[in-house]
């Protein structure tokens, strides 16, 4: 069975996890994604916790995210390692980064350089705040992560509660423009098959944000209110998170089906909400309504484990979950059925993550292979992709350029 990326090759020089993310997705669905690495170092990734009990120690982390990659060491300032690198380059079709702007050209090794070694290079670089020619803001060379990019695009003044803005748990600062990056490479790939040539693709973290905030930035513009923290009551739906005898459930009450609100308000205790013109089932959220509503579903939810809350409120027919913790995400029987894990074994432990989440009914993926130890496949990768010799690749080594 092939796989969609099948015979793209990609150079990857990531490190932490926008980079690693984004050749995770191709290396996923088939692309050979070569991570280049410094020669004694590594991936900073390397040392992130959480770290396996082995000898050396391993991260789990890192192992993880950088499945299914062949490793390489070079050392791109050495001019050696540099020329290697411009061979790979010669017959690779994507080259993808993360470092800071400016490194790659400071090695000379930026895209214009590149695009003269092979012009169906396709360079996608991930930064915080962008560095397209022409395209450059008053932030482009400031560093960022993810706690920047989802503070200064705007997430974290949407999330929490009343109080301080907060960042969102998980590092989407990272990952959501990591799958843009990806994204952005599988279309350059398809418009490389129209014109012959490669590009530069330019994704910065700020904007990916600002992108998935899109609907507070537009109620912004058009009304020149700032939406509530938390997303609560979003366009008049009553939506929020509530606590349970046992557990928490987020809820999304709207829609105008009247017959599911009364058998909602009789649960509840309170059908009189049902001929009281103030509940609009189209607009719950409204300020007149919510605290009531929330108040009355807070004591109906007293007694109540989440699941049971779920259930019942999932029979009516609304939207509603509950809070789930990484055990329970972990040991979760639907995402079980979903084939939505990977176990990738590392130091003898066997690690469940959650894997690449689209299904494609014609293309199964295959299992995933542990992260490369520093170096692994330096040898082997030089052999079958520049034709190198023993004597070629012991001089490369000799001189510190691998």
């Amino acid at each position: 069975m092939t796989l969609p990326l099948d015979g793209i090759l990609v150079l990857e020089l990531s490190h932490i996890i926008a980079g690693p993310y984004c050749g995770s997705i191709l290396a996923d669905y088939g692309a050979e994604c070569i991570k280049i690495e410094a020669p004694g170092s590594g991936d900073r990734g390397r040392s992130t916790a959480p770290l396996i009990s082995t000898s050396p120690e391993l991260s789990g982390f890192f192992y993880t995210l950088g499945r299914s990659r062949k490793g390489i060491t070079l050392d791109l300032k050495n001019p050696d390692g540099k020329q290697v690198f411009l061979e790979l380059v010669e017959r690779a079709d994507v080259v993808l980064e993360n470092f800071r702007p400016g490194t790659m050209e400071k090695l000379g090794l930026g895209y214009e350089a590149l695009r003269e070694a092979n012009p169906r290079i396709i360079y996608a670089a991930i930064s915080g705040f962008g560095q397209m020619k022409g395209l450059e803001g008053p932030y482009s060379k400031w560093p960022a992560n993810n706690a920047i990019a989802q503070a200064m695009g705007g997430l974290s003044d949407l999330s929490g509660g009343a109080g301080d803005p907060v960042f969102v748990g998980a590092s989407i600062g990272d990952t959501i423009p990591a799958i843009w990056a990806a994204l952005g490479i599988v279309l350059a790939i398809e418009q490389r098959h129209r014109t012959g040539l490669g590009q530069f693709i330019d994704v910065a973290m700020y904007d990916t944000m600002a992108s998935i905030c899109w609907q507070s930035v537009a109620a912004y513009s058009a009304r020149g209110r700032l939406p509530a923290r938390g997303g609560e009551g979003w366009l008049g739906t009553f939506t929020t998170i509530l606590r349970c005898g046992k557990g928490h459930i987020a809820v999304s009450l709207w829609g105008d089906q009247p017959q599911r609100w009364k058998a909602l308000y009789e649960m509840m205790g309170h059908p009189e909400y049902f001929d009281d013109p103030r509940y609009n089932p189209r607009t719950p959220g409204a300020d007149e309504v919510k605290p009531h509503l929330r108040a009355a579903l807070e004591t109906w939810l007293a007694d109540k484990t989440a699941w049971e809350a779920t259930q019942a409120l999932v029979k009516l027919g609304f939207s509603v979950g509950p809070v789930q913790n990484a055990k329970e995400v972990h040991d979760c029987a639907h995402l079980e059925a979903r084939r939505a894990f990977i176990e990738i074994e590392v130091g003898g432990r066997k690690i469940r993550s959650p894997g690449a989440p689209v299904r494609m009914s014609e293309t199964p993926l295959p299992a995933p292979t542990r992260a490369p130890h520093l170096g692994e496949h330096t040898d082997d990768v030089l052999r079958r992709l520049l034709g190198y010799s023993d004597e070629k690749l012991q001089s490369l080594h000799a001189k510190r350029a691998c």
